[in-house]
């Protein structure tokens, strides 16, 4: 940090002077134009025109003596960490090159390049610029959506692997949105022009994110209990209609999100104890049917991540960068 002397320039202007390794940093010349963002008591300035010149950033993860859920732990957090190589080495790769595999092409813009029997080399052809944050969340409510229409007719037409097979999408695009959120942590200026998103809004994004996400976890383990339990006739029909209550309750929440109307979060959040009661009332009748509890529980705790958005869309953080 350094400090500068304001300039009386003529009346009612002001002047100070700017570093010249930051003026030909940016490649600037007399008369060129800057963004000028005022915040409170602080003034963010840049090139009018921010130049992306991303870091080709690279990483080698060994394999050897780890289990294969570590070593995604490891490409995840390169990956949102926004490496733009990623090479796994060891003389295991041979023996976890499938699961290895499938995981690296389950994450949007990393592809395999080199495959070896030591060697897997994955390249990012991500390019922030071509990205959009609404449009990520609305891909993601769009799946969560159909996953829910599915889990509610579970006890009549099995489809859990398809939702399954949906929640692995979710998953990619969480990703996803977790690397927007961290290279915007990491790149103000950008995520302010390109996603007009400030750092708070940001991290609303990101705990937007992680809930729904987590949402799409609870109802695709609802599922896959719904499959397991043996409720009679009238229990089944109970749980449909929570379930219905809650499809509708968070079909409502996304609309207030999508159309920044905290109101409609507000209304959603009175019926918070209401249908937690539900919950431990259905729970209560069934509680000696193996499985009953840890569906309750599933949908308990959809109910806590629904309140988890809630709270972005009444705050309103992702409407003011």
């Amino acid at each position: 940090m350094e400090y500068r002397k304001l300039i009386s320039f003529g009346k009612s202007s002001f002047v100070i002077s700017l570093p010249k390794t930051w003026v030909n940093g940016n490649k600037l010349k007399k008369g060129d134009t800057v963004f000028l963002d005022e915040r409170n008591a602080d003034i963010l300035l840049s090139p009018k025109e921010v130049s992306l010149e991303e870091e080709q950033k690279e990483i080698t993860i060994e394999v050897d003596g780890k289990p294969v859920r570590r070593i995604q732990r490891e490409i995840i957090t390169a990956y949102v960490m926004h490496y733009k190589t990623i090479i796994l080495v060891g003389n295991e790769i041979k023996d976890k090159a499938k699961e290895l595999q499938e995981f690296i092409q389950n994450l949007v813009a990393l592809e395999i390049m080199e495959q070896t029997s030591r060697k897997i080399v994955a390249k990012d052809f991500l390019n922030m610029n071509d990205l959009s944050t609404d449009n990520i969340i609305r891909k993601m409510d769009i799946v969560t959506r159909a996953m829910l229409e599915d889990c509610k007719n579970m006890f009549t037409d099995d489809v859990y692997e398809n939702i399954n097979h949906r929640d692995n999408d979710v998953n990619r695009l969480r990703f996803l949105m977790y690397r927007i959120v961290w290279f915007g942590l990491n790149n103000p200026t950008f995520a302010i022009k390109k996603f007009n998103l400030s750092p708070i809004s940001l991290l609303n994004l990101w705990w937007l994110a992680f809930n729904l996400e987590a949402i799409a976890d609870n109802v695709k383990r609802t599922a896959r209990y719904m499959r397991e339990v043996k409720l009679d006739n009238k229990e089944k029909q109970v749980l449909k209609n929570l379930l219905e209550t809650i499809s509708e309750d968070y079909n409502q929440m996304m609309k207030g999100y999508h159309t920044r109307n905290p109101e409609i979060a507000h209304s959603i959040l009175q019926k918070k104890e209401e249908m937690l009661k539900q919950c431990e009332d259905f729970h209560h009748r069934n509680r000696n049917i193996p499985f009953a509890g840890y569906l309750t529980d599933q949908i308990k705790y959809f109910i806590t991540n629904l309140y988890n958005i809630g709270r972005v869309v009444y705050q309103g953080q992702l409407s003011t960068p």
